[in-house]
């Protein structure tokens, strides 16, 4: 289980850091498959990894919740982009 987080916490610095640097990466095909798909896996495995360190927890909550506010960032600002004349 900690190999499982600790790709999953290097595939969301990632994001996060693409989102900052260079954004256009994020909006690829892969990109977005490595976005969501980290989501998903990181809430799959806080709700199934009980026995997972209280540190390797807090660190996955932490990039977890990040990577989500990073997407309803970017959602609300395609539609304040598509909402202008």
């Amino acid at each position: 289980m900690r190999i499982i987080v600790c790709i999953l916490l290097a595939c969301q610095t990632f994001v996060i850091y693409y989102w900052i640097s260079d954004w256009r990466q994020l909006v690829t095909p892969v990109g977005l498959c490595m976005w969501v798909g980290g989501i998903a896996v990181g809430l799959v495995v806080l709700r199934t990894g009980r026995y997972l360190s209280p540190r390797w927890r807090r660190a996955l909550k932490m990039t977890t919740a990040g990577v989500i506010l990073l997407a309803v960032m970017s959602l609300i600002i395609e539609w304040a982009v598509c909402s202008m004349p």
